[in-house]
Parts: C-alpha cells; sequence; structure tokens
C-alpha cells in the first residue's frame, strides 16, 4: 500500500514551473509518482487558494488503487464503463489495435506533425489517459441525471464551489467548473493531451449538452468556443456576449 502524504495544492507535475521533476517520456511505478509529486513545492498552502492540478488528479488514481486493491482503470471499467455499457471507452494502450481510434496532432511552424510520444506508464494515470468517443459521452451523461452512478447527495457535493480557508468560495466542484450564461447553470470541463483537445458543457435546467473533441493540439484548437456557439444554437439565450471594447 502506497502512503499518500501529497497537499493537493501540490504543484502540477505538467506546468513549466515542476520543471523536469517527472521525465513523460520514462515509465514510473506508481510508488516513484508520489514521491516525485510529494518532493514538488506547494504552490500554496492548502485552502488558501484554488488551482487546478494534474498531480492531484494522479494521486486521486493512485487512492483509488490503494483503497479498492485495483488498478484505476480497471475500477472505472467496473464501475462505470461497463455498467453504462460504454464499450468504446477504456484507458490509453498504444500496444492494443483499437478500432476507428484517431490520431493526435500538433502544428510546428504551420506544419501538421504527430503528437508526442509520451510512456505507457504516464499514459494510464487519473489525470487523464482515456480512450472515448461522443456517443460513450452521451451514455455518461444521462447517467449524471440519475442515480445509477451516485446518489443525488453525492452530485451536490459534486457541483458544489470549494470553500477556502478565507470562507469565499471558488467556483470549481469535483471535477467541474460552475458557471452560470445569462441565468442559465452550466457545469463544465475541458482537457487536452497528446495532441488532442475536448470541452463538455452541461446546461442542466436545459438538459442540452454539448461535447467537442478535435485532434489538435490545444495551441491551435478551440474545442470550448465552438461547444458554446453549438449551445446557442439550439438554446439562442446561451449565446455569451462579445467582450466589451474600446477605441
Amino acid at each position: 500500500m502506497t502512503a499518500l502524504r501529497v497537499s493537493v495544492s501540490a504543484r502540477d507535475y505538467t506546468s513549466e514551473k515542476a520543471g523536469a521533476a517527472i521525465n513523460l517520456r520514462a515509465d514510473y511505478a506508481e510508488e516513484e509518482l508520489v514521491k516525485k509529486i510529494a518532493a514538488l513545492p506547494l504552490d500554496f498552502q492548502p485552502g488558501e487558494k484554488w488551482s487546478y492540478s494534474n498531480s492531484g488528479y494522479l494521486l486521486l488514481g493512485v487512492l483509488i488503487h490503494d483503497v479498492t486493491g485495483e488498478f484505476y482503470g480497471d475500477f472505472l471499467q467496473q464501475s462505470i464503463f461497463r455498467p453504462l455499457e460504454m464499450t468504446s471507452t477504456r484507458i490509453i494502450s498504444e500496444a492494443d489495435i483499437v478500432p476507428n481510434r484517431s490520431a493526435g496532432y500538433r502544428l510546428v511552424n504551420d506544419e501538421l506533425k504527430n503528437q508526442e510520444w509520451v510512456s505507457p506508464s504516464l499514459n494510464t494515470t487519473a489525470d487523464g489517459a482515456l480512450y472515448t468517443n461522443v456517443l460513450d459521452l452521451a451514455k455518461w451523461d444521462a447517467a449524471l441525471y440519475t442515480e445509477k452512478l451516485l446518489k443525488n447527495s453525492s452530485f451536490s457535493q459534486m457541483w458544489t464551489p470549494v470553500k477556502l480557508n478565507s470562507g469565499k468560495t471558488y467556483p470549481y466542484g469535483f471535477g467541474w467548473s460552475i458557471a452560470e450564461v445569462n441565468g442559465h447553470r452550466l457545469f463544465e470541463h475541458g482537457g487536452s493531451w497528446q495532441g488532442f483537445t475536448m470541452h463538455i458543457l452541461r446546461y442542466v435546467d436545459d438538459r442540452l449538452t454539448v461535447v467537442v473533441m478535435t485532434n489538435l493540439d490545444s495551441g491551435h484548437a478551440d474545442p470550448s468556443k465552438i461547444a458554446q456557439g453549438v449551445a446557442a444554437i439550439y438554446v439562442p439565450a446561451l449565446e455569451k456576449p462579445e467582450p466589451a471594447t474600446t477605441k
């Protein structure tokens, strides 16, 4: 069992500030990853601020392994993917033959290149590392309106803004940004990895979910903007006002 003694405000191991603490081309055992993240300095004291951290999600996967005795990816298969019949969703494996698998790309000096290579172990951590598609995500989205996966009380916690030490809140719950657009509640999140980007918008009161997935790196694709535009087509009131400009 791995002893987790790492603050959730540990520096994001993928950030520039983390430097070369973790080599994305090297394979690591879970215990090695925990030790390397534990050695990173804190960005702030726990509860002082909020900041997205891939390190926190990686550690969550290790914690799932410790508590359940199952690899994070196997736990997801048994608890979520199989019950919801998400047959195309799985942990990344470059070795496996996956029908209709898309390739990720990046632009280098306006020239299309393949994604950068990442070691197999770092493509199985809980801060991402999933193959999926929009049809499976639609099944998952539908389940979030039911109690197939969690009780309603758990969803309420998931979509409650985090409370800081100061008593103030930050509009982020358990893996979801919390917002509203023209009075319409919105839970959303985006992500990027190895030449892929995606964004999901869930306007829960409107029962409208938009998922946009691209196979181009985050510096050149904007799935969030596309998703917002699509949402406004179905519900015009969801169109975000253009930022004010001065002349």
